[in-house]
């Protein structure tokens, strides 16, 4: 009969700890998880541009041409999309995927988001890693 009355539950004070906290982290994912989203299928063309056997033969407007198909088609609209550079030197085609978002987070805090992702045709199997400093 002890143990009965000792398990009353959360007080209204623990309550809104814990609502508080869950809208939180609700907060961080609406806000930061489309930019991420939107960040990983631009990667994720990169990589099916890097399996194309094809790859290392086109040339720069073909390869916009490939990314921008898989753009449309995940629908990748924005600084992902605009910030592609495609660049060919001594036979091998550089693909940089770099651009920054910052995102309006709470009254006056703003965060900034970084991507940086390279996709070189000489080394087709190091794709999207970002390039070390």
């Amino acid at each position: 009969m002890l143990a009965i009355t000792r398990q009353r539950g959360l007080s209204a004070l623990e309550w809104l700890v814990a609502i508080s906290i869950f809208g939180f982290v609700l907060l961080v994912a609406s806000k930061l998880g489309p930019h991420y989203i939107d960040h990983r299928f631009a990667v994720a063309a990169l990589e099916i541009l890097a399996d194309d056997p094809d790859f290392p033969k086109m040339s720069v407007r073909q390869v916009k041409k490939a990314l921008k198909q898989r753009f449309s088609i995940n629908n990748v609209r924005g600084k992902p999309q605009e910030s592609v550079k495609v660049t060919k030197n001594s036979g091998a085609i550089i693909v940089t995927l770099q651009y920054e978002e910052r995102i309006h987070f709470l009254h006056n805090i703003d965060v900034l988001l970084t991507f940086h992702n390279v996709l070189d045709s000489s080394k087709p199997d190091s794709c999207c890693a970002p390039p070390r400093k």
